[in-house]
């Protein structure tokens, strides 16, 4: 039973960190509940996906209602989080003033244009899943799925990223672990179970170059990862599922 219960808590500071449904009782740190991390990104893709499977609308629309849904879900963590680094990361500044830029709760124009372009091609993502899939269930799926996944390629960023500096990264980077390693991996088998073989590889493979370009980018521009980087990750991961599970015969 007290090893239930610490799950138990372990889920609901996931729910407590990557969404905005309030969570009545102490939990537990940020990196002991990463493990649930890809499950609770599941759950926000599965409510998410109603309107996709069951809603009579044009497929546009019904991707709209579905990607609305997520952002009021998760309060655009990761969102905003690509907005930081799109104004922030770049060459020709110093990493003080990148830090600087990235703290700046402000969104200049290389953020808000980020953002649009992602938001864009994930409805258009959802779209198509939307009009490729003409089972409810699957639909809701795929949806779950690439919302998990991508939430995987978090964890693997932070298990092979120090910090850059004290924060919310440092949480996942400081206290990676074995345990957090193989939950990931095994939700993400799980997520590929859903697609044939080439394109799980696709997918996994596709995965691992952008966890790798993001490593090394991060060290060159910050010299390891803040809190908005894993933000900016997942929303290019999520992108990329989309792509995968919308694309024909996958």
């Amino acid at each position: 039973m007290q090893f239930l219960g610490k799950l138990y808590l372990r889920f609901l500071g996931a729910v407590q960190f990557l969404t905005v449904i309030p969570v009545s009782r102490s939990t537990v740190p940020v990196h002991e509940s990463a493990p649930f991390f890809p499950f609770v990104g599941a759950l926000i893709g599965l409510l998410s996906a109603i309107p996709m499977a069951w809603l009579p609308l044009p497929s546009g629309i019904e991707a709209g209602l579905t990607l609305a849904i997520q952002l009021l879900l998760t309060g655009m963590l990761h969102e905003d989080g690509l907005a930081d680094i799109a104004d922030g990361v770049r060459a020709g500044r110093t990493r003080e003033k990148m830090f600087e830029i990235i703290k700046d709760s402000r969104v200049g124009s290389y953020g808000a244009s980020a953002l649009c372009v992602a938001l864009i091609l994930r409805w258009q993502g959802l779209s198509l899943i939307a009009e490729h899939q003409h089972s409810p269930w699957m639909i809701m799926t795929l949806v779950a799925a690439s919302e998990g996944i991508s939430r995987c390629a978090i964890l693997w960023l932070g298990f092979v990223t120090p910090a850059a500096r004290q924060g919310m990264g440092a949480y996942l980077s400081e206290n990676r672990s074995k345990l957090t390693m193989s939950a990931s991996l095994l939700q993400c088998a799980l997520f590929l179970s859903f697609i044939n073989l080439g394109a799980a590889l696709w997918l996994v493979g596709g995965l691992i170059v952008m966890v790798v370009i993001a490593r090394y980018y991060f060290m060159l521009r910050l010299g390891g990862v803040v809190g908005d980087c894993f933000g900016a990750l997942q929303q290019a991961c999520v992108i990329y599922c989309l792509v995968i599970y919308a694309w024909p015969n996958s």
